[in-house]
């Protein structure tokens, strides 16, 4: 899943009319030169910093960093195909639990919604 907007915390932040040392100052760490990276694609935002953003603005992470979190759900949803197919034959009923996980982290995946056979 790629995306060409990497993430809309630029637009936002301009929506509001703040610069980048307002916003910075909202937050728990940083500062306008950390706000610029993640603008601008040079660093990934943390978790404080998702998490802080979706408390300024209201929007949830996988809103406001689409690219990143496209990228990071393909990572992890990789990841968990591998870890289903290590499960392949067990069956017991931790086994189980753990592949019932499996198939509700693929529903909730936008692209792999056609996937719930796993």
């Amino acid at each position: 899943m790629s995306s060409k907007v990497h993430c809309y915390l630029y637009t936002l932040r301009r929506e509001w009319g703040l610069t980048q040392e307002e916003l910075a100052s909202l937050l728990p760490r940083g500062g306008r030169n950390r706000v610029s990276c993640v603008e601008r694609n040079k660093h990934s935002p943390n978790a404080e910093e998702i998490l802080a953003y979706w408390v300024i603005f209201g929007s949830l992470g996988y809103e406001v960093f689409t690219g990143f979190y496209g990228k990071l759900e393909d990572t992890v949803m990789q990841a968990a195909y591998r870890f289903h197919e290590q499960l392949e034959g067990d069956t017991s009923e931790k086994a189980e639990r753990k592949r019932e996980l499996i198939r509700r982290m693929f529903e909730r995946t936008t692209g792999n919604a056609n996937l719930t056979a796993i």
